[in-house]
């Protein structure tokens, strides 16, 4: 077998909205944590950041250090880097994780990281899940290309979205199914 190398892309989204805040595309397989820096100081740039939540490949000791030091900003990361024990780890932030994942889910804000796997299913819906490029620097571009075009889509479609509602388009579907004219024009029985 050989060894492939791939495109990947780290990204930073906003949850409320889905707009990505930083992109750092890169080349896989290779470990997530060399471009949280990067991405973090970029999206720091766009929007004031209270909490981070990533998944476990960002884990690591100086994520939350440089997070919550230098950006004042909360890091919510799953402990799971490393071995697996049932002893908490040794670091102060990622002990302090250890104890936080043990809460009930109720508890936890984690659970909206599941909003970064939305937006990548949305640009590999409409955006395609292939890049064309054969050169590595043309990979990177394409990636970032993507990011664009998503947050420019999600835009429009929020923009059409509104203007639909000042319109009517909401009154329209409000009224009883009866009432209403068939694409036809005639009524509907």
């Amino acid at each position: 077998m050989t060894y492939r190398r791939y495109p990947k892309l780290a990204l930073i989204v906003d949850c409320r909205s889905h707009l990505i805040l930083a992109a750092v595309p890169g080349r896989g397989p290779s470990p997530d944590y060399p471009h949280v820096i990067e991405a973090l100081l970029a999206a720091r740039e766009r929007r004031r950041i209270e909490a981070v939540l990533a998944d476990a490949g960002y884990d690591a000791e100086w994520v939350h250090e440089f997070a919550r030091a230098e950006l004042d900003m909360r890091s919510l990361i799953p402990p799971l880097a490393g071995r697996p024990t049932t002893t908490a780890p040794t670091g102060r932030y990622r002990r302090a994780m250890w104890h936080y994942f043990r809460w009930p889910k109720s508890r936890r804000r984690y659970g909206q990281r599941w909003q970064v796997e939305t937006v990548f299913s949305m640009i590999k819906r409409r955006l395609g899940e292939c890049v064309n490029a054969r050169s590595d620097r043309r990979q990177r571009r394409a990636l970032l290309l993507k990011a664009i075009v998503h947050n420019i889509l999600v835009l429009f479609d929020r923009e059409l979205f509104y203007r639909a509602l000042r319109t009517g388009f909401a009154a329209l579907h409000a009224t009883p199914r009866s009432s209403r004219a068939s694409p036809a024009g005639r009524a509907a029985t």
